[in-house]
């Protein structure tokens, strides 16, 4: 699960002067804690394929088990489905670019659209409708591909990056604006290893279209790499020397700063370029989609017309139909519980959160005979959540339908009056309570999947279970090298967190996905290389295929693993009653070279997965933004905890002979004996909010509950 990162709202209903009259779905009770959705995926199977459900059958006899095994097994998708999404989502993306083009024909328009998507909170799509050139009723050519809900959608996913890409502008020019009034800001940006960081908060500063908060200055960090890279591209290229990798330049760039005979031209080329970028605009490109998805937030109504329609399965339990409505160029097949008639794409997929529910409840009464209290808690939360999941995708497929049948009421010529009433009061009730937001659409491959944002449960749900709670106390958690997690809590708890069988899986996958993309690599390139022009055969595209497939499960290994490893540490959180939450800020690191096995475990630890995950956890159980600050992990790792000396590493508990990358951590000073993981974690949970040391992930609230 995900958090949402994008803002939807339902469609506002106006009063008579102009004001808003219908509640954003933002307005719930845990809008408080900085969290506006839980995120559920659900895979969408073809219409006519039997998902496989835990003891729904009794075991096949030897007769039946062929065509069941062709029934249930293989792709979840048929390949004619497969291509009907592929050919909705070639017209989406095409219509997407094709609104970029059109905003980004000129620099006015351009301008214009990015102030007013700045000013804007949410619903781009309203902004950039009333553009001339992008209004649907205006437009013939885009009439004929897409009905007007798709457009909604259109114009709101290109509002999104034009956003986004406007925002990337604004702080190169305010970037190029400092470096240009100070040399020496731009001779440390190119000589220095990092970043520094002073200068991105110059930047953040300068520009107006960003916040001064955390998430925005990793946004001019961004920003700041990317000019970097431009300019030292551009020196090489002035000297005639070959690009080669990224490392290389870095090193030659250093190099050449340091040389006291080529650092005066070196430093003339810099300034000439950032002169020429400051005046003329850096070269930017007009930004493109390119990835299958597709959002609905653009169309929020509860009408057949908004693009997508659900429908209880009336014959299988749990299961639910998904139907898509196809734009004009692309012919679909008719399905009976469909209101787009042959415009249709039909699908499946499997409500698993009741199912989810009763099984949490059971393992919670196990683990409260157990005397696993704390775990009997935690079940019971998210036994509640599926549930209260469940509750409003339910509402959401009952107000469709109500919607549809009161507009098909109303066509009538003599419409039952007592019908009508009935139905508008019902569908009155069902919108007021309406929580679950617009699903989003993305194709993975061969798999298309369905993403539900849905409101979290309510404050009092999450307080009947967890009872009265006072939060007082602090943490700090380190990235351990041997395990996933080191968390120290205030009064001397500590704890290990890992998930050693999913890491070692998970290498060992990752050991095969290096020899076969080597291999793939190889074979591709000489066929490229003798037959120019010509198709790859069918055994390359065999083991591209298994490539891919290594690579989804390596990816879903590591959603599994961070959940695992939050959810243990936000459980440890609770069961100590920790309220502030410090955690190291990793986005900026890069693990020392030469140390192999040591690097390579530092760099591929899923930290900013981690991290993502706690925050979303921890809002999710009211904690108000998460409690989590990022520390600067500068010396964590190396001073002692007990008198703040610098310590050394050794292989044991007892050992007091320094050993590189060693897994405990002794200090000479104060004769501490203790593991390195820890030790850090102690540090941190002694931190201070100091500016510059301390980075505020969000802002941190009292919760007394």
């Amino acid at each position: 699960m995900t958090n949402a990162r994008t803002r939807r709202h339902p469609r506002v209903q106006k009063t008579t002067d102009g004001r808003s009259k219908q509640k954003t779905m933002d307005d719930g009770n845990f809008k408080w804690t900085g969290l506006c959705y839980l995120v559920e995926t659900f895979s969408l199977n073809s219409v006519d394929r039997r998902v496989n459900r835990r003891g729904t059958s009794p075991p096949p006899t030897p007769d039946s088990l062929l065509p069941q095994v062709r029934a249930t097994s293989g792709r979840k998708m048929s390949v004619l489905d497969l291509q009907l999404v592929q050919q909705h989502f070639s017209v989406f993306v095409s219509l997407v670019n094709q609104v970029l083009d059109r905003v980004y024909s000129s620099a006015e328009r351009l301008r214009s659209a990015g102030t007013a998507l700045v000013d804007s909170h949410g619903q781009g799509y309203v902004v950039l409708r009333r553009e001339a050139y992008l209004a649907y009723k205006d437009n013939e050519k885009i009439r004929s591909q897409c009905f007007e809900r798709m457009y909604r959608n259109v114009l709101e996913q290109a509002a999104r990056i034009i956003l986004s890409d406007w925002i990337r502008r604004e702080l190169m020019n305010s970037a190029l604006s400092v470096l240009t009034a100070d040399e020496s800001a731009l001779f440390r940006l190119q000589q220095n290893r990092y970043v520094p960081p002073e200068l991105v908060r110059r930047v953040r500063k300068e520009c107006c279209v960003v916040k001064d908060d955390g998430k925005s200055f990793y946004y001019s960090l961004s920003v700041l790499k990317q000019l970097r890279r431009a300019l030292d591209e551009q020196l090489l290229a002035a000297r005639g020397e070959p690009l080669g990798r990224r490392g290389q330049q870095r090193r030659r760039l250093q190099e050449l700063l340091s040389d006291a005979h080529e650092s005066e031209s070196v430093r003339a080329v810099l300034i000439r370029c950032v002169g020429t970028w400051s005046q003329m605009g850096f070269p930017f490109t007009t930004p493109r989609m390119v990835a299958p998805v597709e959002d609905f937030s653009g169309s929020t109504e509860n009408m057949p017309g908004q693009g997508y329609w659900y429908s209880a399965d009336p014959e299988r339990q749990d299961e639910m139909l998904f139907f898509v409505k196809l734009p004009e160029p692309v012919a679909g097949r008719e399905h009976m519980l469909s209101p787009y008639k042959t415009r249709t794409a039909s699908f499946r997929f499997l409500d698993w959160l009741p199912r989810a529910a009763k099984d949490d409840l059971r393992r919670a009464g196990n683990a409260e005979v157990q005397g696993h209290h704390l775990r009997a808690r935690s079940l019971r939360v998210r036994a509640a959540k599926f549930s209260d999941m469940h509750g409003q995708l339910v509402n959401t497929v009952m107000l469709q339908h109500a919607t549809y049948n009161l507009s098909l009421l109303k066509a009538k010529r003599n419409p039952d009056p007592e019908r009508v009433r009935v139905l508008t009061e019902e569908v009155a009730k069902l919108r007021e309570t309406r929580r679950c937001a617009p699903p989003r659409l993305v194709l993975r491959g061969d798999r298309l999947e369905l993403q539900l944002p849905f409101q979290p449960p309510i404050k009092q749900a999450v307080d009947e279970i967890l009872g009265p709670r006072e939060y007082a106390s602090r943490a700090g958690a380190d990235r351990g090298l041997r395990e996933n997690i080191a968390v120290s809590a205030e009064g001397g708890v500590d704890e290990l967190i890992s998930c050693a069988a999913l890491m070692r899986k998970r290498e060992l996958l990752r050991k095969q996905t290096r020899a076969l993309s080597s291999d793939v690599r190889r074979k591709r390139n000489n066929w490229n290389r003798k037959r120019p022009g010509v198709s790859v055969p069918g055994h390359i595209m065999k083991r591209e295929r298994h490539l891919s497939s290594l690579w989804m499960k390596v990816r879903r290994l590591d959603t599994e693993i961070a959940r695992q490893v939050s959810s243990q540490l936000v459980w440890f959180c609770e069961e100590h009653a920790v309220k502030t939450l410090y955690m190291e800020d990793l986005k900026a690191y890069q693990p020392p070279a030469g140390n192999r096995t040591l690097s390579w475990n530092m760099s591929t630890n899923l930290w900013s997965k981690v991290l993502e995950t706690t925050r979303y956890m921890r809002q999710s159980l009211g904690h108000p933004y998460g409690g989590i600050w990022t520390v600067n992990p500068a010396w964590t790792s190396r001073r002692c905890n007990m008198c703040g000396e610098k310590g050394i590493r050794v292989e044991s508990a007892d050992s007091t002979t320094e050993a590189r990358g060693g897994e405990y951590f002794y200090c000479p000073s104060c004769n501490t004996h203790v593991h390195a993981d820890i030790n850090a974690a102690r540090n941190l949970s002694q931190s201070s909010p100091v500016p510059g040391r301390t980075q505020l992930a969000y802002p941190t609230l009292s919760i007394t509950q």
